[in-house]
């Protein structure tokens, strides 16, 4: 009579703890449960804040992109693959509460929140300086997008006056306020 191994994946046991914290393909770890909520609950709180708080505010004339640099957060603390979700959702959620018509945000936010989550891992550590210079950075990024939306959809709009009456302002408002979503991304440290 041979004697089974422990550790036979035909084992029920085997099976049940490969399964286990798993529901259609989803990890449901309580991390990743955490993060999850944490992510929505972030989104949620600075989407609101853009859309109605600094719509009426405007600094520099502008509305900062606070999802910006809280897609950036994310990515620093919370690694590459968090970037990238939190980005893609938070592009879709400012977008659905009333953005341009040609809607290329998701296409922005989440190659961001990816390469920032990556650059953090393997060159530069987080740091304020390095979310100062990945904000300042993606914010240049941002303007260049701005651009492209301001010439596709008023095509009769000159450079000097796309750049004095929306980029300069949009950039600057932005920075202005990255600070709060770069601190509110911290949260992500606690969870561990």
């Amino acid at each position: 009579m041979q004697k089974q191994d422990s550790n036979s994946p035909l084992q029920p046991e085997s099976l049940r703890q490969r399964l286990n914290g798993w529901f259609l393909g989803i990890s449901l770890e309580g991390e990743s449960v955490l993060r999850g909520v944490l992510m929505i609950l972030l989104i949620s709180l600075f989407a609101l804040l853009q859309t109605t708080l600094m719509t009426r505010f405007r600094p520099f004339g502008a509305t900062p992109d606070l999802m910006l640099p809280l897609v950036v957060g994310i990515a620093m603390t919370a690694r590459e693959k968090w970037g990238a979700v939190s980005g893609i959702i938070a592009a879709f959620v400012i977008e659905s509460l009333g953005g341009a018509t040609l809607t290329i945000l998701p296409l922005f936010y989440m190659p961001v929140g990816y390469i920032c989550g990556i650059l953090s891992i393997h060159y530069f550590r987080d740091g304020f300086a390095v979310r100062s210079l990945y904000t300042v950075v993606t914010g240049i990024l941002r303007a260049v997008v701005t651009l492209i939306l301001i010439f596709s959809t008023t095509p009769n709009t000159s450079l000097p006056d796309a750049f004095s009456v929306a980029v300069i302002p949009e950039f600057f408002a932005t920075l202005l306020f990255a600070p709060l979503p770069h601190c509110a991304s911290l949260l992500f440290r606690l969870i561990k």
